[in-house]
């Protein structure tokens, strides 16, 4: 800091620097006084330089004082340092004062300057958010035509695919017409084929009844003959356990009619034994025939499920197209009401 010096304490430098044969500077006269700011030192330098050419021509500018008396030459320093003190003070007063207004207005300037960089990088970033904004609108607005053109075409599509649904309406219609006209006529086909195989089968099972009831019938009777049968057998059995036991009795005395007996009546066990043979096979062949007439009817009774379930599956596909025609129908006239704008009326 340069706080103190004065133009006298810069000029009494550079006297001595002149009078050594120096040519006095701002850094000799800084180093021979041992303080100070070139900015302080530089000003009172040039007044010094500016006023040598006329202490020059004074020759007694740099002469030594005469010789006085020693109590005049203190007083007259004493006088001296006092008053060059009282000057030194007032010019460090001055100075601080200048110094300080200086500073003062440096402050204000440098406040002034950052108020201006402000001002400057505000205006910069708004140029910025300008230029910006310009660019986002220009590409919003080409997006925008874009988007136009895109619609536009989009519109045309659209007035092209109407006349060709439209076309293909009426197609549709002719389609469905002619559909309807075929479901009418296999809706008949299937009434009278349906008709016909409930008649069939009904006649297939009065058929089958009857040959069942037939069978059951011989069936029962074969029953009937067997039972008789064996009743004959067991009644010729008791007879011919009584003839046994007269014969055993009579054994001594008529042993021929014992084994003609007993010949007889292996015969006869032999007879029933093939009767029984005989009515057995004929009723298991009953019993298979019937079997075999029951499987008949079940396979017979599940097939006519099976048409009739088809029968009826393909009806409800008939009536379900039926009244897919019929809404199909019902709705285009709805959607030709109100043809858009761009677009020619439907047919």
């Amino acid at each position: 800091m340069a706080t103190g010096i004065t133009e006298s304490d810069v000029w009494t430098a550079a006297d001595a620097l002149l009078l050594e044969g120096a040519r006095p500077t701002i850094e000799r006269v800084r180093q021979k006084i041992g303080r100070g700011s070139p900015n302080t030192v530089s000003p009172h330098l040039e007044t010094w330089f500016r006023a040598l050419g006329a202490r020059i021509k004074d020759p007694r500018a740099f002469a030594a004082p005469p010789e006085v008396p020693d109590p005049i030459a203190q007083a007259a320093a004493h006088f001296w340092d006092a008053a060059l003190a009282a000057a030194r003070a007032e010019q460090a007063q001055a100075y601080q004062e200048r110094r300080d207004a200086l500073e003062r207005e440096a402050e204000r300037h440098q406040a002034l300057d950052e108020q201006l960089q402000q001002r400057e990088a505000q205006l910069i970033n708004r140029e910025r958010d300008l230029q910006e904004g310009l660019k986002v609108a220009t590409a919003q607005l080409a997006a925008t035509e874009e988007r136009l053109q895109a619609a536009e075409a989009q519109l045309r599509q659209r007035d092209k695919a109407l006349a060709v649904a439209q076309e293909s309406l009426a197609d549709a219609r002719s389609a469905n017409k002619a559909l309807l006209a075929d479901a009418d006529l296999a809706r008949d086909r299937h009434t009278q084929a349906l008709a016909a195989l409930d008649a069939r089968h009904a006649a297939h099972e009065r058929r089958w009844l009857n040959e069942l009831d037939t069978e059951r019938s011989a069936v029962k009777r074969l029953q009937s003959r067997l039972e008789a049968l064996q009743a004959a057998s067991q009644q010729q059995a008791d007879q011919s356990r009584e003839a046994l036991a007269e014969a055993q009795q009579q054994q001594r005395a008529a042993e021929q009619d014992a084994q003609l007996v007993r010949a007889q009546a292996l015969a006869d066990a032999r007879q029933r034994d093939i009767e029984s043979a005989v009515a057995a096979q004929t009723l298991q062949a009953v019993q298979s025939r019937e079997a075999d007439l029951m499987r008949r009817l079940a396979a017979s009774t599940a097939q006519s499920d099976e048409l009739l379930s088809q029968l009826k599956a393909r009806d409800a596909q008939f009536g379900d197209l039926a009244r897919r025609l019929l809404a199909s129908q019902e709705a285009a006239p709805a959607s030709t009401d109100k043809p858009p704008a761009s677009s020619s009326p439907a047919p």
